[in-house]
């Protein structure tokens, strides 16, 4: 063999070794360093792996009345290549699951192991396509949200996806509280990634479920404001409207409604605009309101007495506006009134007069120290701040505006706080929706429960805004309202109710200007007058078969009120003995 023979046979040895140590090399990296990577590649493309919900937690009233909960529902799936014949079998469930056959039958046309029908059926219709026994047609158990009393506190509630995601209110809100940890289900399949008929279907339970959470809510106080509510705003052909109650002392919401409801069993067939809690989301200006807080403010300056005398116009002329009454003065009707009387008969330039003296600095810190401008801390979304301009924004007529509740906008929660704290002799508490938190039962790696906790939400207070003595005669001025002035609609014989009327032209797109003819009727107040134990607050938007807070929200107002009473057993004041003089 020559050299050069021998040089070429070196060559092809060392390079057939090159290969084989490059080939050993690579099946020692694939087989052994990558084993678990290409495994779990493996698995994955083996295996179909489908999301479980957990159990979601609850949502009770007060008294442990469910609002919201989840039961066991099945969802219907199809495995296409099991499938013999997919036009009669898209022909036999389309009337069940009330779609078209072409729909089904185009969901089925795929070469996919797995294809969703329909989630969470309801269980008539699960248990007729069961009963068909089609082969490919498979079910699996799900978590289903239930609403028992369908619109009742739909928009503190709130609603769930199809994954049961809180998209709203509460649901949204306490969302990650609610869900707990998710699970999945596991079927096998072939390398093509068809299920295999005898594969597995294993399921990886959830490490736990969702808590539960107890509203401030009381169902049946949340039952007759919704009812009394809604035919109040259809009575007055109005657009809409809102309602708190709430008892002042605590902060507690015992019912929040916003006209008009959606069912959040079913919310998709509602417009966006239902689903919203417009107790926190929307804003208005106040109106009438907001004389109550302007007069809190001089007499807590100690600038008036309830009884002090003023010269009231019936027009006054301001930075070059005109501000006059809502109603014309009586004929020979005394141009001079006390502060009592300018709250009694609601009167513009009375109230603008006190504000004057008040000056607008203190004006401003009488309605931030009452909530306005600012949100509240309760545990709902989507709350808005209102809108409250500092003073050195204002122009010279604001002011005036401002002391009679125009050229600032407020939520009906901001304003139903604010009355709280007059009812609470002028110490401002925390609104509270939520009253506690109970915490789910986890489970450890190796099944050992855990206790169940409690979450306490306390009641939390923001201190005094006005002195006590001022909160009773400011008390006192708003019980001559409803006894002698404008919200005498609102009584509830024998208690004394301490309230306040308001309309207020509504705002036009962006706040400029003022929609014609377009008004927001409001009364809120509270019972009985010298120990309250609830509040109200109604809020009716555009009404057309009257416009004015006393014919419109005070009736409202008195129907909710008469209800709580007795369901809350209230008892009316006590009356004194009469004295048997025939016995002296």
């Amino acid at each position: 063999m020559t050299s050069h023979s021998k040089r070429r046979s070196k060559y092809l040895i060392f390079l057939f070794l090159l290969c084989a140590i490059t080939f050993l090399g690579r099946l020692f990296y694939l087989q052994i360093i990558k084993h678990a990577f290409f495994k779990h590649k493996s698995d994955m493309q083996l295996q179909k792996i489908i999301n479980i919900s957990p159990s979601r937690g609850r949502i009770f009233d007060r008294n442990g009345t469910p609002l919201a909960l989840s039961k066991t529902a099945l969802s219907a799936y199809a495995i296409p290549p099991q499938i013999q014949n997919k036009w009669e079998f898209a022909a036999a469930i389309a009337p069940i699951l009330k779609l078209p056959s072409k729909t089904i039958l185009k969901k089925i046309s795929v070469e996919r192991p797995f294809v969703w029908l329909k989630r969470k059926l309801d269980t008539p219709d699960s248990h007729k396509l069961q009963a068909l026994k089609l082969s490919g047609l498979s079910f699996i158990e799900e978590e289903k949200r239930v609403y028992p009393h369908e619109d009742l506190a739909c928009s503190v509630l709130g609603f769930v996806g199809i994954d049961n995601q809180g998209l709203s209110g509460l649901e949204y809100q306490f969302n990650q509280f609610l869900t707990g940890s998710s699970g999945k289900m596991i079927l096998d399949g072939d390398p093509m990634g068809f299920r295999i008929i005898t594969g597995s279907r294993t399921v990886k339970l959830t490490s736990y479920n969702g808590g539960d959470i107890f509203t401030s809510i009381d169902e049946y106080i949340q039952f007759i404001t919704q009812q009394f509510l809604e035919e109040g705003i259809q009575k007055m052909k109005a657009k809409s409207g809102q309602a708190i109650v709430m008892n002042p002392k605590t902060g507690d919401i015992l019912g929040m409604a916003s006209y008009p409801y959606f069912n959040p069993n079913m919310y998709w067939k509602y417009p966006p605009s239902y689903w919203k809690n417009k107790c926190v989301t929307d804003v208005f200006e106040p109106g009438s309101i907001s004389k109550v807080f302007t007069i809190a403010g001089a007499l807590e300056e100690n600038i008036f007495k309830s009884s002090s005398t003023i010269k009231v116009p019936e027009t006054l002329q301001i930075a070059n506006h005109t501000i006059s009454e809502a109603h014309k003065r009586k004929e020979g009707e005394s141009e001079y009134k006390t502060v009592q009387e300018i709250l009694k008969e609601s009167l513009n330039v009375g109230s603008s007069l006190i504000a004057i003296e008040l000056g607008k600095h203190k004006l401003y810190k009488y309605l931030t120290a009452f909530g306005f401008g600012k949100t509240t801390p309760i545990d709902l979304p989507g709350e808005v701040a209102g809108l409250l301009r500092p003073p050195h924004l204002w122009s010279g007529v604001d002011i005036a505006m401002m002391s009679f509740g125009q050229g600032f906008a407020v939520t009906s929660l901001q304003l139903a706080l604010a009355l709280c704290t007059i009812a609470n002799d002028g110490e401002m508490v925390k609104p509270r929706i939520i009253r506690e938190l109970q915490e789910p039962r986890t489970k450890s790696i190796i099944g050992q429960g855990l206790d169940m906790s409690i979450q306490y939400r306390p009641k939390l207070s923001k201190g005094h805004i006005i002195s006590r003595e001022t909160a009773k005669d400011i008390t006192h001025i708003m019980v001559s309202v409803t006894e002698e002035g404008t919200g005498f609609r609102a009584k509830v014989p024998p208690f004394k109710v301490a309230g306040k009327t308001a309309t207020a032209q509504k705002a036009g797109a962006g706040g400029i200007g003022y929609l014609k003819d377009t008004y927001i009727a409001s009364f809120g107040g509270f019972l009985p007058a010298n120990n309250p134990e609830i509040l109200i607050l109604v809020t009716v938007d555009t009404p057309t078969e009257s416009i004015w807070g006393s014919t419109v929200a005070a009736p409202i107002f008195q129907r909710i009120a008469k209800a709580c009473v007795d369901y809350l057993n209230i008892l009316p004041p006590p009356t004194l003995p009469v004295l048997d003089t025939l016995a002296i």
